[in-house]
């Protein structure tokens, strides 16, 4: 959750450059390729992590690995190695490409379910989801054997939360309460 606050800033800076410059999707690109490279090479990723490696060899090091990026994705680089924030690259762009996807008036949503879903039952959800917000939802999908049934949506701030765990919560709350939820009789 930290890494998703402070990622936000660089994430919305580095898309404010990019968008006024005509340059939003070729970023985002560059920064996936890295992210490739990051992921896929234990070396370079502990070679970048290492604090007693000066930034001035970080920096040289990657513009020799990535000699083709925009001058837009070398500058976040630089910065990001400059504050020391290497390890927040995935949460940037993340960040980055959901304003991305925002600015084109597409949603992401995270789905928890107790259960794996169809095909069919995905498509229903994406469907009811942009029926109801008015737009283009994306949604990822995971599954949650703790919620028991039911289903917790997140979209942008909003929590929709549909779980069998919530639902016996708020039946337990109005039964204490005696505000409806049947009756109960005590023997």
């Amino acid at each position: 959750m930290k890494n998703e606050v402070v990622a936000k800033p660089y994430a919305r800076a580095l898309h404010s450059l990019a968008r006024d410059q005509g340059k939003e999707e070729q970023v985002a690109q560059e920064l996936g390729q890295v992210l490739i490279t990051w992921d896929g090479n234990r070396e370079f990723r502990q070679f970048v992590r290492r604090p007693e490696i000066s930034v001035t060899a970080k920096r040289e090091a990657i513009s020799r690995l990535f000699t083709d990026l925009d001058p837009l994705t070398v500058h976040l680089l630089d910065v990001v190695i400059e504050k020391h924030r290497e390890e927040m690259l995935a949460a940037i762009y993340e960040a980055y490409r959901n304003l991305s996807d925002e600015s084109r008036g597409i949603m992401h949503a995270e789905v928890s379910t107790a259960t794996v879903l169809t095909e069919d039952q995905e498509q229903s959800l994406v469907q009811a989801l942009s029926g109801a917000i008015g737009r283009t939802v994306k949604i990822a999908v995971k599954r949650d054997p703790s919620l028991l049934g039911g289903v917790v949506i997140r979209l942008g701030d909003r929590v929709l939360d549909g779980s069998l765990a919530r639902r016996l919560a708020v039946l337990g709350q109005r039964l204490r309460s005696g505000d409806g939820g049947g009756s109960v009789v005590e023997h």
